[in-house]
């Protein structure tokens, strides 16, 4: 380990480095000094292959030239390595600011409007961001706002902008037209800052879950809920995070309400700025080896240095799942073995499915609610100057599907209706999953049957490109409710996993496993 201030190498004859300052998924942050100028610099070394995709982004990045943008100085290419100079900017990042104290709406709001200066310099460009959260975000001592790391921004013209199939950024910043396929736009860059505004103010991510999967599913599916602001600005950060990129509120838009805010009190949030945030000597000087800029892990962050150009976390997206081999009843077949071994009779399939917890077993079943015409109140005799009693029409019975489980040799499962039946070799658990209903009606949500790419494994989603696998039939399964509803008995539906594969359970610690989400609620 070089002592501070000991050079270590020489990178093109000019750049010594000093020290690490930080590294992540894409490089390592050096510290160093451009012996040419005289001047501290930090360099980026990143790991990657693709020297010429990077060189055409920095190309692309240093057209910028707006004060809320980290400079990039140079571009180096040495020994197979690939090299950014960039811009040193001693500062703590929003990340770092918010877990000191919490944010008022005129500082979110101020932070916002700079933010927003440098996606409108490099929308201007041409350019697309694609990795906007608050640990690229620089705010100095003075107030002032950087936007750090166009490690991964495009051109959006570039027509390798989607050709690797994978998807780039950080989860729980990026749009969610990002998981249905499209390109990164301007309006995805905004639904990340919007993402990154409700962070600031609430002091908790938008969309944050505890796996990849489920985070997704929060952006594609779920509302997020304001609980600290109201009023302009909660109005304005749920204008940015609209699901339809089409009804997404503009960048002028934005600059317009921000602006209003911002007129009055930056002058007097300055001084506040420079008391808060610590001096910058207390971020640069530690020395670590967490990716400590990757939001994805909220609960604990170390303060590290901080740089222009903070590693951002390139993520590709890839919901390969497969169903759970559920647990046989002991004694039936050893740990070893397993639930679904292509060994276990049919007759065990069956007892193997009535040993689990099943929560249907128990609920009242909806067509024991259902009121008799046969067995209605009598019309009794009316006085006279008295109205005539009415008689209450009942509520036809909803139409239902059947939701069944199915077990395949192997331990696959596949979760189907008469709709789209189980594909061969599977065959059906003793207990049903309770009922979908066979038509949509406000407040429910599509189930569909998906294949996992390149497997046999099969799952369910409410998603109808089954986020990313193949769609088995765009006719879905069913419906599920979004909410409990008041007026029929209704159990609950979760997607569990083990160990990578996936299965369908009305058990909310699904049957000892892992829950990935509810779906909603099946009639009981």
């Amino acid at each position: 380990m070089p002592r501070v201030g000991e050079p270590t190498r020489l990178v093109a004859g000019r750049y010594a480095t000093i020290r690490e300052l930080g590294r992540g998924g894409m490089g390592v942050v050096w510290l160093a000094e451009d012996r040419v100028i005289g001047r501290q610099v930090a360099l980026k070394e990143l790991r990657t292959t693709e020297s010429e995709r990077v060189l055409r982004e920095a190309r692309t990045a240093g057209r910028l030239n707006s004060p809320n943008v980290v400079g990039i100085y140079d571009v180096i290419v040495e020994d197979g390595v690939t090299y950014l100079v960039m811009e040193l900017v001693e500062a703590p990042t929003l990340s770092e600011v918010m877990t000191r104290k919490s944010l008022t709406e005129d500082e979110v709001a101020d932070i916002g409007l700079q933010t927003l200066s440098a996606l409108e310099a490099a929308h201007a460009a041409g350019i697309v961001h694609r990795d906007v959260k608050p640990s690229n975000i620089m705010v100095l001592p003075d107030g002032r706002v950087k936007l750090a790391d166009f490690g991964i921004a495009r051109a959006m013209d570039d027509p390798g902008l989607t050709a690797t199939g994978g998807i780039m950024g950080s989860p729980g910043y990026m749009a969610p037209e990002l998981f249905a396929g499209k390109q990164p736009s301007p309006a995805s860059d905004l639904w990340a800052l919007g993402a990154t505004m409700f962070h600031a103010i609430e002091g908790r991510a938008p969309f944050q879950r505890d796996t990849t999967a489920a985070t997704m599913h929060a952006i594609m599916y779920e509302e997020p809920v304001l609980q600290r602001t109201t009023g302009p600005l909660a109005a304005t950060i749920m204008a940015l995070l609209s699901q339809d990129d089409a009804q997404r509120i503009t960048a002028p838009q934005l600059r317009e309400r921000l602006s209003d805010r911002t007129r009055t009190v930056r002058p007097s949030t300055q001084s506040e700025r420079t008391v808060v945030i610590e001096p910058v000597t207390t971020f640069v000087a530690p020395q670590t080896t967490r990716d400590d800029w990757d939001d994805e892990k909220p609960k604990s962050r170390k303060k590290i240095g901080i740089v222009a150009g903070a590693t951002a976390a390139v993520v590709v997206i890839a919901l390969a799942a497969v169903f759970l081999i559920k647990p046989t009843t002991p004694g039936n077949a050893s740990a070893q073995q397993g639930p679904g071994s292509s060994e276990q009779p049919a007759s065990q399939t069956s007892s193997t499915a009535s040993s689990a917890p099943s929560s249907s077993s128990a609920a009242p079943s909806s067509s024991s609610q259902a009121p008799s015409s046969s067995q209605g109140p009598k019309p009794t005799q009316s006085q006279p100057n008295q109205p005539q009693p009415t008689t209450t029409q009942p509520k036809p019975p909803r139409e239902t599907l059947v939701l069944t489980r199915y077990l395949k040799s192997g331990g696959f499962h596949y979760s189907g209706t008469s709709r789209v039946p189980a594909p061969a070799g599977f065959q059906a658990e003793a207990h049903s999953l309770g009922k979908l209903l066979a038509k949509e009606e406000p407040g429910t949500k599509p189930l569909y049957a998906c294949r996992i790419n390149g497997s046999e494994d099969h799952m369910t989603s409410v998603s109808p490109t089954c986020e990313g696998q193949t769609v088995l039939s765009a006719t879905p399964l069913g419906h599920v409710f979004k909410d409990k509803p008041g007026d029929v008995p209704t159990l609950p539906l979760y997607r569990c996993i083990f160990k990578g594969t996936h299965f369908d359970s009305l058990d909310s610690k699904c049957e000892g496993y892992q829950q990935e989400w509810q779906f909603g609620w099946v009639v009981g």
